[in-house]
């Protein structure tokens, strides 16, 4: 080998790389600098559950529902267990309401995006107006 051939190898090791395209990331109140990737930027976009449905987000067996249909549930009261993953998932009611219908049984499997239970929702206006009443 000569040392033009050296050369010429060493400068292939090192090819000019183009300046990345940054994207920025906004989580909460805090903004990140990254690069995303192509495909990431296809996904849809994550939209919380509809008000008063309760959806599984993932697939696992039911073990426990406290609730039962007509019961008032306030927002973050217990409703189920859900066991996927061998972890066990305690679903929170998003809302404040009455239980309107309970869709799923204890230890059955349910597939990702199984509507479980129907709540409904109390009316906002009509609460904060017999709020005010009562003040």
């Amino acid at each position: 080998m000569t040392a033009k051939n050296n050369k010429s190898k060493a400068a292939k090791k090192h090819p000019t790389q183009p300046k990345p395209n940054w994207d920025i990331l906004a989580i909460d109140d805090t903004q990140y600098k990254t690069i995303v990737p192509d495909w990431a930027k296809k996904c849809k976009t994550w939209r919380p559950q509809r008000e008063g449905k309760i959806i599984s987000q993932i697939a696992g067996i039911v073990r426990d529902i406290f609730v039962e249909q007509g019961v008032r549930v306030e927002t973050g009261d217990r409703l189920m267990v859900l066991e996927a993953m061998k972890m066990y998932n305690e679903i929170l009611s998003p809302v404040d309401g009455v239980v309107m219908k309970i869709l799923v049984e204890p230890n059955i499997n349910i597939p990702k995006g199984t509507l479980m239970i129907k709540i409904q929702e109390d009316n906002k206006e009509e609460a904060k107006a017999q709020n005010q009443a009562i003040n």
